[in-house]
């Protein structure tokens, strides 16, 4: 049995090294986001996991940066794609300077911290985004039940241990108050197989 004071580095590397979680296809739905913004300029994967966004912004055209709290999957990245910069981040402050991105995406990551480490890391993602600067991203909805959220520990077995905040769509607003033309989307899926759960995702994109 894992240990519920387990890290979220050491969940991460854990999971990064089953064959399972190498995704390599893209969200669609940043696939159309992106489709809407320019392709120019320095983007920052946040959160990047096996890399699978920083290929995509690659290949709009970006200058990719890509960080991680897990060293397993910073190794991935720097095996598979080449051109992109990478960084293991050990704390909520991000190690650029202000104002250096024009796109930051932060795909499925946000909700995997506290809610006071969240707020802290979009006051980061603030501060290194240009002046009309695009931020988007995904958070777990509170619908969402494949997680098995308890006290703020995640409980499904793939991540136990892992630190897991779900968010209402106000919750959410509170968390991007400091940005602007903020626009909100929501997904929800079942995994295959377990038709009585629930993977429900909000999705966001701001302007700084």
């Amino acid at each position: 049995m894992q240990s519920l004071n387990k890290s979220n580095p050491e969940v991460w590397d854990a999971h990064y090294q089953k064959e399972k979680s190498a995704l390599t296809f893209p969200d669609e739905n940043l696939v159309r986001i992106l489709s809407r913004i320019p392709h120019v300029g320095n983007a920052l994967d946040h959160g990047a996991g096996s890399g699978r966004h920083s290929f995509l912004l690659q290949s709009y055209g970006f200058q990719v940066t890509a960080c991680d709290y897990s060293a397993k999957s910073i190794q991935t990245i720097q095996e598979t794609i080449l051109g992109v910069a990478t960084d293991v981040i050990t704390s909520t402050s991000l190690p650029y300077d202000s104002g250096k991105f024009d796109l930051v995406v932060s795909w499925g990551v946000l909700h995997y911290n506290t809610l006071e480490d969240a707020f802290k890391i979009v006051n980061e993602i603030k501060r290194v985004l240009k002046p009309n600067g695009y931020f988007t991203g995904t958070v777990r909805s509170s619908s969402d039940t494949h997680l098995k959220s308890n006290d703020g520990v995640i409980g499904l077995a793939d991540l136990s241990g892992g630190k897991v905040k779900l968010y209402s769509l106000d919750e959410l607003k509170s968390l991007l108050k400091e940005f602007t033309n903020i626009q909100f989307g929501y997904m929800e899926r079942t995994p295959m197989g377990k038709l009585d759960e629930r993977i429900c995702h909000w999705i966001f994109q701001a302007k700084n």
